[in-house]
C-alpha cells in the first residue's frame, strides 16, 4: 500500500499544479481516483501470489460405466474382437499370461479404445508388480479418459522423485488426459521449486488442466532470464493455451522482435491470437508481412481466432502464399471457420497440377466439408474424370462421404469398379469408406460386394454389412457363413466323441478335411458378424 499512497500523493501535487484554483473540484477528484485505481491494479498484478493450496490425494474409485453405443463403436474397429472367445482369451491372459502377452493386449485394447475390460484391467493394476504393465494400464485409461486411477497418478505427481521414469511420464500424461484438478497443487509446486527434471512435464500438464490462477502464476516466469530455450518455448505455448492476457504485452513484444528465437516468436504469435484481444488482430495482420514462412504460418494460426472481414482477407492472401506450410494453415482456418468465400481459392488450388499433393488433398477435404455448389461440382467432376487417378478419386470420394455430399455419384463410381478387375484398388478403397457409415443407401452395393468372387471384395462387403446390418443382405451373409457353422458343428461333435471315448469319430476323415479347406476366411468372418449382431 506504500506504493499506492505515494502515487496518490503525487497525483494531488500534479493536480494542484495543472488545475487552476477555480477548476472544478470534481475533475480533481476524478483524476486522483483514476490514478489510484491504476496503481491498485498494477500492484495487484505485480504482487499476485498463487494460493497456498495443500496437495490433494484423491480417493480410490472404480472405472466409470460405458454405454452399449461406446462399446459398439470400439468393436466396429475390429469385428474379430466381438466374439465371446476373444473376451475369454483376453481375460484369461490377464489372469495367467506372461507380461509380454499382457502388454500386447493392453496396447491393442488401448488403440481400439475398447471399454469392455475396464474392470478386469483395473483389478490387474491393483495386483501387478510389473512397472511395464502399470504403464500400459495408465495409458489405456488415459485413452478412455477414465479417472479411476487418479489417486495413483496424482500420488506420483505429488512426489515423482525416485520413481520409475516410465511411470512418471505415464502419470503426467494421465492427469492431463483426465483433466485432474487434484493434480494442480503438485504440478505448481514442481514449477515453483524449479525442478528441472520435471519442469517441462509439469508445465505441459498445467496447460491442459490449469485455469486463471495458474495462468497468472506462470505469467511471472515470463521475465525470468534463467529459463533455457525449451522451457521458454513451452511456457509461451502454455500461456497461450491458458489465455493468460496478463502476458499479452510481453508476448506481443517477443513476437515483433526479429532477434528473438524463431520458435519463441512463432509460439508467441499463436498465443496472442488465442487471447482474443482486438489489438492482437491488428498486430498479427502487420506481422503477416514477415519474411519467415514458418513464422507466417503461426501468424495465421493466431489469426484463426478472429472471424471478421479483416482477418478473412489475410487468410485469403495466405491461400496464395509462396510457401505451402502457410497455405496449409490458411486452409485449416477456412475449415475451422467455414469461410465460404474461400471456395474459389480452394478449387483453384485443387486444379493446379504443380500444387503440393498435401495441399491439394487438404483442399478437397475442406471443399467437401463446406458443401457449396461450386465445390461439389468440382469434386463430382473428379469422380467422373477418366484422366483422374484412382488414388485421387478415392480421396475425393472419402471427403464427399464424410460430409454426406455426392453420395449417388460415389455409389455409381463404386458400381463401375465391380464390372471388371481393372480398378481393384479403387474398389477396395471405396468399400472401406462405405464401411464407416452404415447408410441405408449402401445396402444394394453391399450385396454386390458380397456376391463378388474376389475374396478381398467379398470381405470388404462383409465390413459394409457389419456396420449397416442390412436386412436385405442378411440371407446372403447367412449363406456365406454356413460352411463355417458346419465346420464349428463338426468340430464340436468330434470333441464330444473324444470325451466319450469314441476315437473312431474323434478325427475327421479325408472328405471332412477337404470340406474344412473349403471353409475360407470370409465364411468364418461372416459367422463372427452374425454371432455379434444376433443374425
Amino acid at each position: 500500500m506504500n506504493k499506492i499512497f505515494l502515487l496518490v500523493l503525487l497525483a494531488f501535487s500534479l493536480c494542484a499544479f495543472v488545475f487552476p484554483a477555480e477548476a472544478d473540484d470534481q475533475a480533481l477528484l476524478d483524476a486522483v481516483s483514476e490514478l489510484q485505481a491504476q496503481a491498485e491494479a498494477e500492484e495487484e498484478e505485480s504482487e499476485f501470489v498463487y494460493p497456498n493450496r495443500e496437495k490433494i490425494f484423491p480417493d480410490a474409485k472404480r472405472p466409470k460405466s460405458y454405454s452399449a453405443e461406446q462399446i459398439d463403436e470400439a468393436l466396429q474397429k475390429n469385428i474379430d474382437h466381438a466374439t465371446d472367445e476373444y473376451v475369454k482369451s483376453t481375460e484369461d491372459a490377464f489372469k495367467f499370461g506372461l507380461e509380454s502377452k499382457i502388454v500386447e493386449i493392453l496396447q491393442e485394447i488401448k488403440d481400439n479404445k475398447d471399454p469392455r475390460f475396464v474392470n478386469a484391467v483395473y483389478d490387474l493394476f491393483q495386483e501387478t508388480k510389473s512397472n511395464g504393465v502399470r504403464e500400459k494400464i495408465l495409458n489405456y485409461f488415459a485413452a478412455l479418459e477414465d479417472p479411476c486411477l487418479e489417486d495413483y497418478a496424482v500420488d506420483i505427481v505429488n512426489d515423482p522423485y525416485g520413481k520409475k521414469s516410465n511411470l512418471v511420464e505415464a502419470s503426467f500424461n494421465y492427469v492431463s488426459k483426465v483433466k485432474s484438478q487434484s493434480a494442480l497443487p503438485g504440478l505448481v509446486e514442481i514449477i515453483a521449486k524449479e525442478e528441472e527434471e520435471f519442469f517441462l512435464k509439469a508445465l505441459v500438464a498445467i496447460g491442459e488442466v490449469g485455469g486463471s490462477d495458474e495462468a497468472r502464476f506462470l505469467a511471472q516466469f515470463m521475465e525470468r532470464a534463467d529459463l533455457n530455450l525449451p522451457e521458454r518455448q513451452a511456457l509461451v505455448k502454455v500461456l497461450g493455451k491458458l489465455k493468460a492476457v496478463e502476458t499479452y504485452d510481453k508476448m506481443a513484444s517477443l513476437a515483433e522482435d526479429q532477434n528473438e528465437n524463431s520458435h519463441v516468436r512463432m509460439y508467441c504469435a499463436e498465443a496472442i491470437g488465442q487471447m482474443g484481444k482486438s489489438e492482437a488482430e491488428d498486430l498479427l495482420i502487420d506481422l503477416y508481412e514477415d519474411e519467415d514462412p514458418n513464422f507466417r504460418a503461426y501468424v495465421i494460426k493466431g489469426l484463426s481466432n478472429f472471424s471478421d472481414d479483416r482477418a478473412h482477407k489475410v487468410i485469403e492472401q495466405a491461400l496464395r502464399d509462396s510457401h505451402y506450410k502457410v497455405r496449409l494453415e490458411a486452409i485449416s482456418t477456412v475449415e475451422k471457420q467455414g469461410i465460404s468465400s474461400a471456395v474459389p481459392y480452394l478449387v483453384y488450388r485443387c486444379k493446379d497440377t504443380k500444387e503440393e499433393k498435401v495441399v491439394r488433398d487438404k483442399c478437397c477435404k475442406v471443399l467437401a466439408k463446406l458443401n457449396s455448389s461450386e465445390g461439389n461440382e468440382y469434386l463430382i467432376g473428379v469422380l467422373k474424370d477418366p484422366k483422374a487417378s484412382d488414388v485421387h478419386k478415392a480421396q475425393v470420394a472419402a471427403a464427399l462421404l464424410e460430409n454426406g455430399s455426392g453420395i449417388s455419384d460415389v455409389l455409381e463410381l463404386a458400381k463401375s469398379t465391380l464390372q471388371n478387375g481393372k480398378h481393384l484398388s479403387l474398389r477396395y478403397a471405396l468399400g472401406k469408406e462405405f464401411a464407416k457409415y452404415g447408410s441405408p443407401e449402401f445396402a444394394d452395393l453391399c450385396a454386390q460386394y458380397i456376391e463378388s468372387t474376389d475374396p478381398a471384395t467379398q470381405g470388404t462387403g462383409l465390413d459394409i454389412f457389419a456396420k449397416g446390418k442390412y436386412s436385405s443382405v442378411m440371407q446372403a451373409v447367412r449363406d456365406l457363413a454356413q460352411p463355417a457353422y458346419d465346420e464349428a458343428a463338426e468340430k464340436e461333435a468330434r470333441e464330444k466323441a473324444l470325451l466319450e471315448g469314441d476315437e473312431s469319430n474323434a478325427k475327421p476323415d479325408a472328405t471332412e478335411k477337404k470340406k474344412t479347406r473349403v471353409v475360407n476366411q470370409n465364411s468364418r468372418k461372416a459367422k463372427k458378424i452374425l454371432d455379434y449382431i444376433g443374425g
